[in-house]
């Protein structure tokens, strides 16, 4: 079994513009984003990297109130990169860290 990888958006919208999408689903891993975030920010314009592996994942709600908990205590990630983090934590997989100081 693969090991899963969690993202948030920016990260594939970045990889997708850069022209290296493809190549990151060539990659041995199974990648995946909580389904609020697909639907608030690639349903729209990215739905074809469902085509190429990418997952949707629905939190628990458990995961969802660590999620709210991360928001209230730290400024610096948003509500998103919050989510995706309590989706890794929930699927025991790993957040593929980003850099939100753009």
């Amino acid at each position: 079994m693969l090991q899963l990888l969690i993202s948030d958006t920016n990260i594939l919208i970045d990889l997708e513009e850069g022209g290296l999408i493809n190549e990151l689903f060539q990659l041995p891993y199974q990648f995946a984003v909580p389904d609020i975030l697909f639907a608030e920010e690639l349903e729209a314009h990215h739905n074809h990297l469902l085509a190429k592996g990418l997952q949707q994942r629905e939190l628990t709600p458990e995961s969802m109130d660590y999620a709210l908990q991360l928001v209230e205590h730290y400024s610096g990630p948003s509500t998103n990169d919050c989510l995706a983090l309590a989706l890794a934590r929930q699927g025991k997989a790993r957040a593929v860290p980003t850099d939100n100081r753009r």
